[in-house]
């Protein structure tokens, strides 16, 4: 497997951050960030794809080239949190994710309970949503809690998480969540687009 040497230096970083767990959590969710492009424009190729392939589609009509002009544009608007939700989609097999959070401490962890306040939890109970969506949403949302420690009412259903605090200590399986996933999106990515 050949993984670019930024990402491996990363995830090396990463790994060995294990007294700093906000810092570890940002080195392994930088590598999600890294792929945020590849995903999104993935997701265009095949939506671009299958529009192209219609039997209906008039490449002279410019009704139907709009639409396919509008999936490309779509690609390139998304928020960085609609990004990491398709790249979670994309790249990180559901069955995995599933078994990842589905033992009795991760539940507890990611559930309603947990010892991190302020983001989503994870259920595979959850029919409103994927598990997909759910885990993005919440290393998005723990992402923003360690990186906007401001005074932004913006943020102001959740204090940041600070180096040494009590939530800061209880990290640990959500350093473990966004290593799976850039475990995942980098083996995804050696088949390339």
């Amino acid at each position: 497997m050949k993984v670019k040497p930024e990402i491996s230096s990363l995830f090396g970083f990463a790994g060995a951050a294990i007294d700093n767990p906000s810092l570890a959590f940002l080195s392994y969710y930088q590598i999600l960030e890294y792929y945020l492009p590849l995903a999104v424009k993935r997701k265009a190729l095949r939506e671009i794809g299958k529009e192209v392939s219609d039997p209906l589609f008039d490449k002279s009509n410019p009704e139907s080239l709009m639409r396919v002009l509008s999936l490309g544009e779509r690609s390139f608007h998304g928020t960085e949190s609609s990004q990491l939700r398709t790249l979670v989609e994309e790249c990180v097999r559901a069955k995995k994710i599933e078994g990842f959070v589905s033992g009795p401490e991760e539940s507890e962890h990611f559930g309603k309970r947990g010892p991190i306040k302020g983001v989503g939890t994870v259920s595979v109970n959850n029919k409103q949503q994927t598990l997909g969506t759910q885990v993005a949403d919440r290393v998005y949302a723990i992402r923003n809690r360690i990186v906007h420690a401001k005074d932004d009412p913006k943020y102001d259903d959740a204090p940041p998480i600070l180096p040494q605090s009590v939530e800061a200590d209880a990290l640990g399986p959500d350093i473990s969540l966004v290593r799976f996933l850039a475990s995942e999106v980098i083996l995804d990515v050696q088949g390339g687009l």
